[in-house]
């Protein structure tokens, strides 16, 4: 794979990232101090595996990366 495309890749993974865990972080905020019903669990669960979904696809693109650039792909 071309080390360009990986790159591009790898900086949409992290844009992604980075956006799971702001959602993540927001719809925490808005739940801190008050009791957590049903819904709200369910929501934040759900975040928190969009955001181990992206991280593992970012650390997938990030190793795709280094390996394009030292040539071993």
């Amino acid at each position: 794979m071309n080390a360009n495309l990986a790159s591009l890749f790898q900086r949409e993974a992290t844009a992604r990232l980075n956006a799971a865990e702001h959602e993540l972080v927001a719809f925490t905020r808005t739940c801190r101090g008050k009791v957590v019903d049903l819904y709200e669990m369910n929501r934040i669960r759900q975040l928190r595996e969009r955001v181990d979904t992206a991280r593992s696809r970012h650390l997938r693109w990030t190793r795709y990366r280094f390996l394009a650039e030292s040539g071993v792909h």
